[in-house]
C-alpha cells in the first residue's frame, strides 16, 4: 500500500531552489559559513545584549555572565567554582562552525580546554573529577587536560543526536539518543536537512525487534530529480534507506539504537544498554525524587510522513518501557484525527503491533522545543525541588505552520501540581522592530537551551544559543549568527557576591549585513 501524502509542489520547488539558486554567505570573524540559500534576505542587525531586556519574576534579577559566545549549548560547574561552557560547533545554518570547550575560573579568567570535539556538542556534565561530554556520536570525558572517548558509534548522523547526560542513583551515566528521521521514514526533508545526500543509506535503528506492516511511501527523489529523463519519484519505506522497498518484515533491535534512553557504568562503558525506547528526540534528562524525567520533542508536520499538532512531552521513565515513537504521540495513536495535517491524509501505523504505551507526566504545546532540565536545590534561590526547563522555541515553517511563536523561554514546573509558570524570557517591549526578525534583533534572551544551578542554590545559569531562526524568505532558510550566544544568570535580590564577575565578553557581538542575491 502506497501513501501519497506528499506536498509535492512545495517540496519540488524547494529542491530546485537548493539545486540551482544558492548564494554564498560572507564569512564573519573567521567562522566558516555554509552554502546557504539566500532569497529576499532582510538585513539583520543584532544589538548588544542587555539584562534589562530579560523578564524574570519579582524578587529576582537577570545578569549577563558571558556574551559573544559562538552557539553555546551547555553549562556546568565543579566543586571549586569553575564554570564550563560548550560551544556546539556544527548547527543547522552553520555546519562549518568549530566546537570548543571553555572554562571560566572564579576570578573570571577564561581558558579554552579543547577544540577536539565533534559538533554538535549537546551537553557537558561534571562528575567526580572529570567533565563528561555528549557530542555527535560519542560520549567522552575531559580529565586532566586529556579527551578520552567512552562510547562511540552512536546513531547520530541524522536529524537528532545524543543529548543531555545525567548520573543515576546507582552511579551509571544516562543520556538520550534521538532519531534519524522525523517520523521513521527518510524523505525530501532529510535531503533538505543536509544528511541524506551525505549518508544515503542512513535510517533509524530500533532498540527491540519490530514487525513492520509494509507501508510504502511515494516520495520525490532528490538524487535524480534534476537529471533529464530520470524518474523523479521513488518508493521508500520506514526503518530503511531512502528508496528501499522490501515489504512487510521484521527489523532486528540493537543496543546503539535511535529514540532511546541509554546508560552505561562509568568504569565499564562497553556495558552500554537500553533503559527505555520509543522516544523521538529525548533532549532533556534529569533524575528527580520520583524517577528519571525526560523532555521529548514531538513530531514535526514535515516530510514523507508528516504528523501535525504533536505536543512536546515530559515523561517519568520506567525501565524497559516503550514511549510510542513512531506510532504514538504523547501516548495517543498518530492515527487520531488531531494529528492529520491540513489538507492531507493522516499518518498510518508503521508497526504491525505495539508494546504497551506509557502515559505522559506532562505535555507542552507543540513546537516549544523542550530542551534541558535542572532541579532547584532550594537554598536562597527557593523553589526547592521544582523543575526548571529551557524551551528552545519553534522552527516554523520548517517544523509546521503556527499562528504564533512558541517557546524561547525557561519555565518552572511544580512537580506536585504539574503547574507550569514562566520564569525567564525576553520582555515584549524589547523585541526587534520587524515582526519577521524580532527574536533575532532583540538584546534580550533568544534561544535558551540549558539550565544549571550552582550547588549552593544561589543562582540559575541559562545558556542562550543566540540569534538563530527561520527566515521567511522565498524559501524558508535557517539563519544563524555566530558570536551572539550568551550565558545568563538569574539570582534572588540581595545576593551580590557571586563570581565570576558578570558581563565577560568572549568575542565582539556581531552585526551581520547580508548581501541581496543577484536577480
Amino acid at each position: 500500500m502506497i501513501n501519497a501524502t506528499l506536498r509535492m509542489l512545495p517540496l519540488m520547488a524547494l529542491l530546485l531552489l537548493l539545486a540551482g539558486c544558492q548564494t554564498e554567505v560572507i564569512p564573519i570573524q573567521g567562522t566558516a559559513q555554509p552554502r546557504t540559500l539566500v532569497m529576499d534576505m532582510p538585513e539583520i542587525v543584532v544589538p548588544p545584549p542587555s539584562a534589562e531586556a530579560a523578564w524574570v519574576p519579582e524578587g529576582y534579577r537577570a545578569e549577563i555572565v558571558v556574551h559573544g559566545l559562538i552557539y553555546p549549548t551547555s553549562v556546568d560547574g565543579d566543586p571549586d567554582g569553575n564554570l564550563y561552557i560548550a560551544e556546539a560547533g556544527w548547527i543547522y545554518g552553520d555546519p562549518m562552525a568549530q566546537p570548543r570547550l571553555l572554562r571560566i575560573s572564579p576570578d573570571g579568567q577564561l581558558t579554552v580546554l579543547s577544540e577536539e570535539l565533534v559538533g554538535p556538542v549537546n551537553d557537558i556534565l561534571w562528575h567526580q573529577d572529570r567533565l563528561l561530554i555528549s557530542h555527535r556520536g560519542k560520549i567522552s570525558q575531559w580529565r586532566d587536560g586529556v579527551i578520552t572517548h567512552l562510547v562511540t558509534g552512536l546513531p547520530s548522523l541524522g536529524d537528532h543526536q545524543n543529548n543531555q547526560l545525567a548520573i543515576g542513583p546507582e552511579g551509571m551515566v544516562y543520556f538520550g539518543q534521538g532519531t534519524v528521521t522525523n517520523s521513521g521514514v527518510p524523505g525530501m526533508d532529510s535531503f533538505v536537512m543536509g544528511w541524506l545526500k551525505k549518508y544515503p543509506k542512513l535510517h533509524d535503528i530500533p532498540a527491540r525487534d519490530i514487525a513492520l506492516r509494509g507501508v510504502e511511501y511515494l516520495s520525490p527523489n532528490p538524487f535524480v530529480a534534476t537529471i533529464k529523463g530520470e524518474p523523479i519519484m521513488a518508493v521508500t519505506q520506514p526503518f530503511s534507506p531512502f528508496g528501499t522497498n522490501e515489504g512487510a518484515r521484521t527489523i532486528p533491535g540493537e543496543v546503539k539504537a535511535n529514540g532511546t534512553i541509554l546508560r552505561f557504568p562509568l568504569e565499564n562503558p562497553d556495558a552500554l544498554d537500553v533503559y527505555a525506547w520509543g522516544l523521538r528526540n529525548p533532549f532533556g534528562i534529569a533524575w528527580t525524587p520520583r524517577g528519571l524525567l525526560v523532555a521529548e520533542n514531538g513530531f514535526d508536520d514535515r516530510g514523507t510522513r508528516p504528523v501535525a499538532n504533536a505536543p512536546d512531552t515530559l515523561w517519568l521513565i520506567r525501565q524497559g518501557a516503550w514511549y510510542g515513537w513512531p506510532d504514538y504521540a504523547s501516548g495517543i495513536p498518530v492515527t487520531d484525527q488531531r494529528f492529520v495535517p491540513y489538507g492531507k491524509e493522516g499518518p498510518e501505523f508503521l508497526m504491525a503491533n505495539h508494546p504497551p504505551v506509557e502515559s505522559p507526566f506532562l505535555t507542552r504545546p507543540e513546537h516549544v522545543s523542550v530542551a534541558k532540565l535542572a532541579l532547584s536545590p532550594g537554598g536562597s534561590f527557593g523553589y526547592d525541588g521544582h523543575i526548571f526547563m529551557a524551551e528552545f522555541g519553534d522552527m516554523a515553517p520548517l517544523s509546521g505552520i503556527l499562528d504564533e511563536q512558541r517557546g524561547r523561554d525557561v519555565v518552572r514546573i511544580d512537580p506536585m501540581t504539574k503547574k507550569v509558570e514562566p520564569f525567564f524570557h525576553v520582555r515584549k517591549g524589547s523585541l526587534g522592530p520587524d515582526p519577521a526578525t524580532q527574536d533575532l534583533e532583540t538584546p534580550g534572551p533568544r534561544r535558551p537551551l540549558d539550565v544549571y544551578f550552582d550547588p549552593q542554590g544561589r543562582a540559575l545559569y541559562i545558556v542562550d544559543l543566540g540569534a538563530f531562526g527561520m527566515m521567511h524568505t522565498s524559501a524558508p532558510t535557517v539563519h544563524a549568527v555566530p558570536g551572539t550566544g550568551i550565558l545568563w544568570r538569574v539570582i534572588p535580590d540581595g545576593i551580590d557576591d557571586l563570581l565570576p564577575a558578570g558581563n565577560l565578553q568572549i568575542t565582539p557581538v556581531l552585526t551581520r549585513n547580508l548581501p541581496q542575491p543577484s536577480r
